[in-house]
């Protein structure tokens, strides 16, 4: 009976610590085009939404929870903060974090005034998409001949070796930053 406790113990510590040591991705994607913009990221059921306005919406499982917006004061107040002369802000140097491109996809249409000229772009692209053939990075672009219009999708794919070593390679970029902040 011992034992038993003692293994049951062990997993439940392990059921604990595993969410830290597991890889995981994050989906980043925004979109431009002439009637707006949007950019959103989301971690599994998760996603974060900005939108136009400075709106940020909440989203668990596809339905929105909670919807806000960031007030310009508190960016005014950081402005004039770090305007002041005592305020000396370096770039410490990055290090190299555990995060990987798993891939890039961007899609879109375009249309210039002249279908000539929308031909001759679209012979350019297209052979840049045989030279990204075998990449991470995939280029879906649509020609318009008949109107001129545009519009932009883009969606990235990282991967996060584990929350542990991102948490690990970030405290001493943290500390840097401390250091080289004075007031």
């Amino acid at each position: 009976m011992d034992l038993f406790l003692i293994i049951l113990a062990l997993a439940c510590l392990g059921g604990m610590i595993l969410p830290f040591l597991i890889s995981f991705c994050v989906t980043i994607s925004g979109s431009l085009d002439p009637e707006g913009w949007y950019a959103r990221g989301s971690l599994g059921p998760i996603t974060l939404v900005l939108l136009p306005g400075r709106i940020v919406e909440v989203h668990l499982f596809g339905r929105m929870i909670r919807a806000f917006s960031i007030t310009e004061e508190k960016e005014e107040e950081e402005r004039e903060e770090l305007s002041g002369e005592k305020t000396r802000f370096s770039i410490p140097t990055i290090p190299r974090l555990p995060i990987s491109v798993d891939s890039v996809d961007i899609s879109g249409r375009y249309g210039c005034s002249d279908a000539g000229d929308t031909g001759r772009i679209y012979g350019w692209i297209s052979a840049l998409r045989g030279a990204l053939t075998g990449t991470r990075l995939r280029l879906s672009i649509t020609p318009d001949f008949t109107s001129p219009a545009w519009a932009v999708r883009v969606q990235s794919r990282l991967r996060i070796r584990s929350l542990f070593h991102l948490v690990s390679s970030l405290i001493p970029m943290m500390r840097k930053m401390k250091d080289t902040i004075t007031f």
